[in-house]
Order: C-alpha cells, then sequence, then structure tokens
C-alpha cells in the first residue's frame, strides 16, 4: 500500500487558548486535507502566561495539532527559533520527517519555512488569505516587509492563493513562483439548508473591525431600511466589541425589535444561526474569500457583499446575490430591500449546491492533494 503523503502545516495565525478563533480557516484547510494525508500542524503562539515554553500535542477531528507556547521576555525572536526547535524535536523530524510543507501566510511567519527547507530539504508551498496584500485597501506596506515576504514566497515550490484576485495583487509584489488557485473550505456537515426563520433574518459575522467591516455603514443603512420595513431582523456579531455596536445602535436609534447582538460563536453555533437564516451581510472595505461568506451560501444563503478582493468571483452565479460598491450605502439600501421582496423567490438549493461543489471538504481537499503532487515534481 502506497505510504500516505505526510503535510505539515506552519501558519501566522492558527486557533489556540491565546485567540480561539485567530485562522479557523487555515484549520479548515488542514481537516480537509487530512481526508487524503497525514497532516501535522506547529504552531508558535506568545503566552506570557507560560513559565517557559509550553508544548500542547492534540488530535482534534483527524488532524494533530502541536503548539507550542512561548514567552517574549524581552527576547521575541530568539524565543521564537527556540520554540520552532522545540516543536520540530517534539514531533521528530527524525523519524517523522514530513514530505511538504504547507505555510499559511508568509507574513510575518514565513521564516519557519525557510529554516525547515534549508535544514531538513523539506520543499514548501504557500497557502494564503491576508488583506495586506492589496496596496489599495489597507496602509501601504514598507520596503522591509515587501522585501521579507518576497523573499521567502520565490523560494517556495507553489503558491496556493484563494482567489484569482489574490494571486494578482501577490505578483505585483514580484512574487514569481506558480500559482493554482485553491479556496477557502466549509464543512458542509454543519452548514447545510434547514427551515428557515419566519422573519427574514439578516446575519453579519466578522471581527467586528470598522476600517474593515464597515459595521458603522451597516448600522446607517439598517437604521433606514428597518425604519421603513416591517418584520425583518438583523443579527450582528463575533469576536469583536459587541458593547460598542450595542451603543452605536442605540445612538443611531435602531429598533431595539429588530436588532441583535451575539458573542464569539464556535462553528457548530455559527452554522446553526446561518441554517435558520436567509441573507447574509458583507459591506467590508477589503477582502479576499471570506469563510463566513462561503459558510452562509453552504447554509442557502443568499450574500450581499462588496464587490472588493475575489468576492466578485463567486457571486455571479445566482441572480439572489447582491453585488455593490464598498462605502455606497444607498447600494446596500437597495440590495437589502431587494432581498427582502425576493426573501422567497430565493432558490436555497441552488445557492448551497454551488458552495458544495466548490468548497467542500473533499473538493477543497483534493485541489490541495493535486498541488502537492505539482509541487513535488516541480
Amino acid at each position: 500500500m502506497k505510504k500516505k503523503l505526510h503535510v505539515l502545516f506552519l501558519s501566522s495565525w492558527f486557533p489556540s487558548k491565546t485567540h480561539p478563533t485567530l485562522g479557523n480557516f487555515v484549520q479548515r484547510h488542514a481537516e480537509a486535507v487530512a481526508l487524503f494525508a497525514k497532516v501535522t500542524v506547529l504552531y508558535l503562539s506568545k503566552n506570557n502566561k507560560t513559565s517557559a515554553f509550553e508544548i500542547e500535542d492534540e488530535i482534534e477531528g483527524n488532524v494533530r495539532i502541536v503548539r507550542v507556547y512561548y514567552r517574549s521576555n524581552g527576547m521575541l525572536f530568539r524565543n521564537r527559533i527556540q520554540a520552532l526547535k522545540k516543536g520540530i524535536a517534539h514531533i521528530n523530524f527524525n523519524q517523522n520527517k514530513p514530505d511538504i510543507v504547507q505555510l499559511n501566510m508568509v507574513w510575518p511567519e514565513g521564516w519557519q519555512a525557510l529554516f525547515i527547507r534549508q535544514k531538513w530539504k523539506i520543499p514548501f508551498v504557500i497557502s494564503d488569505n491576508w488583506t495586506g496584500y492589496h496596496p489599495n485597501e489597507r496602509s501601504p506596506l514598507s520596503f522591509r516587509i515587501k522585501s521579507y515576504i518576497r523573499f521567502i514566497a520565490n523560494r517556495s515550490k507553489l503558491l496556493l492563493p484563494v482567489t484569482f484576485q489574490l494571486e494578482k495583487a501577490m505578483r505585483t509584489l514580484g512574487f514569481n513562483r506558480p500559482a493554482v488557485i485553491v479556496p477557502n473550505v466549509v464543512n458542509t456537515a454543519y452548514f447545510k439548508i434547514e427551515k428557515k426563520n419566519l422573519v427574514h433574518t439578516y446575519v453579519h459575522l466578522s471581527h467586528l473591525d470598522n476600517d474593515h467591516k464597515n459595521i458603522e455603514g451597516i448600522l446607517r443603512t439598517w437604521k433606514i431600511f428597518s425604519d421603513q420595513t416591517e418584520d425583518v431582523i438583523l443579527e450582528l456579531g463575533g469576536d469583536g466589541d459587541i458593547q460598542h455596536w450595542k451603543k452605536r445602535s442605540v445612538e443611531i436609534g435602531i429598533r431595539e425589535n429588530s436588532i441583535a447582538f451575539f458573542g464569539t460563536l464556535n462553528q457548530q453555533e455559527v452554522a446553526e444561526k446561518m441554517n435558520a437564516s436567509h441573507t447574509f451581510v458583507l459591506f467590508s472595505n477589503y477582502e479576499n474569500l471570506p469563510l463566513v461568506m462561503i459558510e452562509a451560501m453552504a447554509s442557502g444563503m443568499n450574500v450581499i457583499a462588496t464587490r472588493v478582493g475575489g468576492i466578485a468571483e463567486h457571486m455571479g452565479f445566482c441572480k439572489w446575490n447582491k453585488l455593490i460598491d464598498a462605502k455606497n450605502e444607498e447600494q446596500l439600501l437597495n440590495a437589502l430591500s431587494e432581498s427582502h421582496r425576493e426573501m422567497n423567490e430565493v432558490n436555497r438549493e441552488e445557492i448551497s449546491y454551488y458552495a458544495t461543489n466548490y468548497f467542500s471538504y473533499e473538493s477543497v481537499g483534493k485541489q490541495f492533494m493535486n498541488a502537492y503532487d505539482q509541487a513535488l515534481h516541480i
């Protein structure tokens, strides 16, 4: 029997006890790959509550996750190098050497993949979902950061951006390696069509950073829409500052019975909320391919989203999705109204089928396996 490929995931972001939801899309990718390969995740996390170095080694689903916690102590980079070496020793590369490394996000932890490549001769690929590549959507990157990420990226075997638009942004920074698009993944065991609420339920879920997600714009527009429309509710939440947005909702004068707030949810709780809701609202100033958007689609929700990042690449397959311009509150208001008029016409099976076909664990896992095969033969 052919030996299973052993893939080592390294990541700049990954869920941990320091930040339970950070980089959850990377964990989903690891779970998808683990359908077809042996997957080990090695993640370094700064945690000044630990005495020195602390290693957690757990099996979560079908993935082995080794988390190494370290203190800063004023010697941050030295401690990160030590943490990486301790993680490698714990996994025991002498007996359990990976065949290929998947680096998730070059900035800032790309040095880990380069260290392993140089010391252990293990090739690496790069899967990336960082909005920082887009020069018009965030503060300009410094020369130092540009040089660093280009140096790392051009020593990989293959780039695996989540959208074509992201690949284009990478090219403008001088990334010259071959690329294959592999999107984010959705767990269709959780996200699926179920009985929807009687009241038309709109949902926004994110980290609630206003510069990124334009929560102020959503609330201002919802005030107008909900004042002129009965039997609608916006559920807004995530792992950001809920109390601040509750206060802003009152200040703006939004009807109390037209809006509800929620905090951090686990994957199952997110799925339960989306499976019962109708329309997902994303009014972002910049994005790549948001995981919550494709989770909403898998739940049969039509999507209102801005024409930024790679969003448009997966919006045109059905007429019930609404693409609007960033910061354009008039377009958002019209999209909310159109979605309400069309609530009972939406073909939710069509939307869910699209998400399952493109973003399921099996589909994305196979795409990664094909990419690894290509990388190992370059």
